[in-house]
């Protein structure tokens, strides 16, 4: 079992894959002799020379979920993207564009997750703070994205997806233009429709937020949810994916939130596995509402999502974290900027500096959060 850190959470791997090292080596090697962008071919020959040297680090579970579960011709672009993702974390540059954005279709949810920020009132009353995002505005998104070479994006946010009645058409909108293209659910409002459209889209994983395997713990956890229908959606995701697509790439993930050291995670496996490709646990290791975090929570050394990830809200936000539900540090909107010109701004570039010049005391809430690096 693996084990990785993201953000305040601690992730466990369940399930996992046997990969073949010598076979992924041989292949780098080839299409490294047949590399003609240069700048990229170095980052290549570092990622093969770092392998025969028998250093696999740039390998964590995440990387070889998908190197299993897709073909040998994205195996190349996919370790680029991520050798420059840890790049940039390992030593706090920026590239011109980011490496991954994270959209909200929906800032609202149909659920109440005791450990999540829609059970914040004053969030959800907020009608600034709650809405769809336009398509228009999703495809502008995305058209500058895909253009700036951005690889990776994940529909979800504060919200859930498929709340949007028009995000089968979002999902359409973004079909090829991405190495990684997540989304996350908590999978009550899955129907045959949206299943195929997620399946037609070429999502590359989707994630099922589900946090027990029996029905009392599952709907305290996933408040407003039903149990039996959360899993007969689920097993319809498979039927229809084993059935009509079984050479998708698209895998699936039943991923829970560890609240209490009752939640029996051998037993979550063992019930889960039988309808998604990977299991994990995700164990709360700090509050959701950092904002009333104690400054001696804070971590000292820089958040390492800076310089990599945008989150963008369903009005265009445009927010450094993703765990900053209420916008402090919003930089300023898409609707009337550029991501590449929110990116290379002057309120991004200070709060980067500060975190770089441990400096993070002078914005808030980052000087009360507990991730760093």
């Amino acid at each position: 079992m693996g084990y990785i850190m993201w953000r305040d959470k601690q992730i466990k791997f369940l399930t996992e894959s046997e990969f073949s090292e010598s076979e992924l080596i041989n292949v780098l090697k080839e299409d490294c002799s047949n590399f003609e962008n240069n700048s990229e071919k170095k980052i290549l020959q570092q990622i093969i020379d770092d392998f025969e040297k028998k250093d696999f680090s740039l390998l964590s579970t995440l990387e070889i979920n998908y190197l299993t579960r897709n073909s040998k011709e994205k195996w190349t672009p996919y370790l680029i993207h991520r050798h420059k993702f840890h790049f940039y974390e390992n030593n706090m540059q920026m590239p011109d564009f980011p490496l991954y954005l994270i959209l909200e279709p929906v800032s609202a949810c149909n659920l109440r997750c005791p450990f999540c920020m829609q059970i914040d009132e004053k969030f959800t009353s907020n009608q600034k703070m709650m809405g769809m995002m336009e398509l228009d505005l999703f495809k502008k998104i995305i058209d500058e994205a895909h253009e700036y070479g951005t690889q990776a994006i994940t529909l979800t946010g504060r919200g859930e997806p498929t709340i949007h009645p028009k995000l089968g058409e979002m999902l359409e909108y973004c079909s090829g233009k991405f190495i990684e293209f997540k989304m996350n659910t908590n999978a009550t409002l899955l129907n045959e429709k949206l299943i195929h459209q997620i399946l037609k889209s070429g999502v590359t994983d989707l994630v099922f937020s589900v946090d027990s395997y029996y029905k009392e713990e599952f709907e305290s956890l996933r408040v407003n949810a039903n149990f039996e229908k959360v899993v007969e959606n689920i097993k319809k995701f498979k039927q229809i994916r084993d059935e009509f697509y079984p050479n998708s790439n698209c895998v699936t993930r039943a991923s829970g939130v560890q609240v209490s050291e009752k939640q029996d995670a051998k037993k979550f496996e063992k019930f889960w596995k039988e309808y998604v490709d990977f299991v994990v646990m995700v164990r709360m290791i700090h509050r959701w509402d950092l904002y009333n975090n104690t400054k001696d929570m804070a971590a000292i050394t820089p958040c390492h999502y800076l310089g990599r990830n945008l989150s963008i809200y369903f009005d265009g936000s445009t927010n450094p974290c993703d765990i900053d539900y209420e916008g402090k540090l919003v930089i300023g909107s898409t609707k009337n900027s550029t991501i590449r010109d929110l990116w290379n701004g002057e309120k991004y570039k200070q709060i980067f500096d500060a975190h770089k010049n441990n400096a993070r005391q002078n914005f808030f809430p980052c000087d009360r959060c507990p991730v760093g690096t």
